[in-house]
């Protein structure tokens, strides 16, 4: 048996105990985009997280409104002295009480309070949301950068047997076989690449949605539809963008905290009430109102930092108002820029990458092309393949990152996906 027999049975053989192992092998879980999303929303560990600290910031806002707590007490006083005993206790209640203007300035500073946490919470679960679909659409063009990869490495590997064997009939010079040959290690050393960034990427997906297992999720693929048109027109930060909303809820939240601080210079009244007993059988109740004096603090020092922090809040609305509106113009930039590159490769330059491969295929069977002409078109064809998937990629990734800075795009300008 010649070492080309050899050689090809062992080929063969290897091939068939890869395709049983691969087989064998547990498949990854498939998800569409829409089942990835509700995946995330209810196993994602940083969502948790942020959702666990919307809720605490909303506890604290509501603790500080909380109006006092009465405060009870007893007293007991013994009396003694030339020879006689006597006795007095006290049963007392006291209970502070706020002016109401100074009360209802605490209300609307933590109602402001709580409006923040609700956004912050929502501009969190909005990046990681995104986060979460951009590693979904690099995990998909992960996988079809590997299959079109594949696809040209098993043309190499076919053409090189065939010199394999038109070299050992003496029909091709030992440079061209050595030549594949090398042709054959890079293909198959990017090959060996790509099948790692694939399983690293559905494994970056599968931590997004499922934690608390190993599991690799997989894409059901690169959406074939394109994004909605965001419209001739990038979408106005006057949308609910959370980032902003939550800005403008603590300017409330500051100036609320100010007036309360303000009007709680006027030192607040404490009521007392009680009940008495004496040893010699008199009892009764008793009332009492007492005041602070404003001597040592007058809460200057306090007006002063509240006022300060509401002059803070005022200029991080304005500049979180500015970062939104660059933030959405350069998404939306972008995303025109990649659906005019997405255009232009799918209808005039790289319409139908297969019908490379497949041309080239029948074309050095017949003899009509040569080694050369051969390894020149697969590479093509690995170009082509390459530059429509980062084409699709990048269309999808934009549009989300549209989504993302825009708050979510308005019904008239694609909605929210």
């Amino acid at each position: 048996m010649s070492r080309i027999m050899v050689a090809a049975l062992l080929w063969a053989a290897g091939a068939v105990g890869a395709a049983g192992r691969a087989s064998a092998q547990d498949e990854p879980r498939r998800v569409s985009l829409d089942e990835a999303l509700a995946l995330f929303g209810r196993h994602n560990l940083e969502l948790r997280i942020a959702r666990a600290e919307a809720a605490g910031a909303a506890a604290r806002a509501r603790q500080a409104a909380a109006y006092p707590n009465p405060v009870a007490g007893v007293t007991h006083e013994t009396l003694s002295g030339d020879g006689r005993g006597y006795d007095e206790t006290y049963l007392t209640l006291a209970q502070e009480i706020r002016w109401p203007w100074e009360n209802a300035a605490r209300g609307r500073a933590a109602e402001a309070a709580r409006q923040v946490a609700a956004h912050r919470a929502a501009a969190d679960s909005l990046r990681l949301a995104f986060e979460m679909k951009a590693a979904f659409i690099e995990a998909a063009g992960a996988e079809s950068l590997r299959e079109g990869l594949e696809r040209a490495t098993n043309l190499v590997r076919e053409a090189l047997e065939d010199a394999t064997r038109r070299a050992a009939e003496g029909d091709l010079s030992g440079y061209a076989l050595r030549r594949l040959r090398v042709e054959r290690a890079r293909y198959e050393a990017d090959l060996s690449a790509a099948a790692m960034a694939l399983r690293a990427a559905r494994r970056r997906l599968g931590a997004l949605l499922l934690p608390d297992s190993a599991l690799e999720i997989a894409p059901t693929g690169l959406p074939a539809a394109d994004p909605p048109d965001p419209g001739a027109a990038a979408p106005s930060p006057a949308n609910p963008v959370p980032a902003l909303a939550a800005a403008g809820a603590a300017l409330d939240a500051a100036r609320a905290d100010e007036q309360a601080v303000r009007r709680g210079r006027l030192p607040a009244p404490t009521a007392i009430g009680g009940y008495k007993t004496q040893s010699d059988g008199l009892t009764g109740a008793f009332l009492g109102l007492s005041l602070p004096l404003p001597l040592f603090d007058r809460r200057g020092a306090a007006a002063s930092e509240a006022a300060a922090a509401s002059a803070r809040a005022e200029a991080h609305l304005a500049l979180v108002r500015r970062q939104a509106e660059n933030d959405i113009r350069l998404a939306y930039e972008a995303h025109r820029a990649a659906r005019e590159r997405a255009r232009l490769f799918a209808g005039e330059l790289l319409a139908e990458p297969e019908a490379l491969l497949g041309v080239a295929r029948v074309a050095y069977a017949e003899g009509e092309m040569t080694l050369v002409e051969l390894l020149d078109a697969v590479d093509a064809y690995r170009a082509a393949r390459v530059t429509t998937v980062q084409a699709r990629r990048d269309l999808w990734n934009t549009f989300f990152d549209l989504e993302r800075a825009a708050g979510g795009l308005p019904p008239g300008q694609g909605g929210n996906r």
